[in-house]
């Protein structure tokens, strides 16, 4: 985890847009006014951190969230299996997407009806595919973990899946040869799908 985190928090100054800390009720978090003052966002109880984290709820400002992952992981409150999972997940899908930013570039899409943003590529042997933070960790919820805990339980096969989401990470400034291929296999059984099939009819994780 300190691989990745190190890889985008490392290079956030401490003096920013956000202040973030850990309080004994939460993770507090301000915001710089126009007159460089401080004035409080949000207190976010430690319980709700890893969920509002994997909501996407601070996916627009991707140095607060590494900041409240910092301010939470400092703090003394135990952490259940759940949140781990929940932050494993994200920490692996958001370096997946930055590492793919840097190899293949970004493409602009109509997010909402007038509403754009710049979304990573994938390109892989079955052909390319936008990705977006929220529905990669879908995707890793329904085909990593979800074949986990299906085959050893809720309790095992999420701590299986935190050991898995682990070996997926390398020593330099993100994933692991292994976690990358695993991801890339994901990916392009996506794509041949879409080729064979077309797009769904219902919106799902890809």
């Amino acid at each position: 985890m300190n691989n990745i985190i190190h890889a985008e928090f490392g290079k956030n100054k401490a003096v920013g847009k956000y202040r973030v800390e850990a309080t004994a009720d939460g993770i507090n978090i301000m915001r710089s006014n126009h007159k460089g003052i401080f004035e409080h966002v949000d207190l976010v109880p430690f319980y709700d951190v890893m969920r509002r984290l994997d909501a996407g709820e601070w996916e627009e400002e991707i140095s607060l969230s590494f900041d409240i992952i910092k301010a939470w992981g400092s703090s003394r409150k135990s952490a259940t299996d759940s949140d781990l999972l929940l932050l494993w997940r994200w920490l692996i899908a958001t370096a997946f997407i930055r590492e793919q930013r840097e190899e293949n570039g970004t493409e602009r899409v109509e997010w909402r009806p007038g509403e754009f943003k710049d979304c990573a590529i994938y390109v892989g042997e079955q052909g390319s595919m936008n990705l977006y933070p929220l529905t990669e960790r879908l995707a890793m919820a329904n085909n990593i973990e979800g074949a986990l805990i299906e085959r050893f339980g809720p309790e095992q096969g999420v701590k299986n899946a935190i050991d898995f989401y682990t070996m997926m990470v390398g020593n330099d400034r993100g994933l692991s040869k292994v976690g990358r291929e695993i991801l890339a296999d994901l990916h392009d059984s996506f794509i041949e799908q879409l080729n064979r099939e077309g797009l769904p009819t219902a919106p799902t994780a890809h």
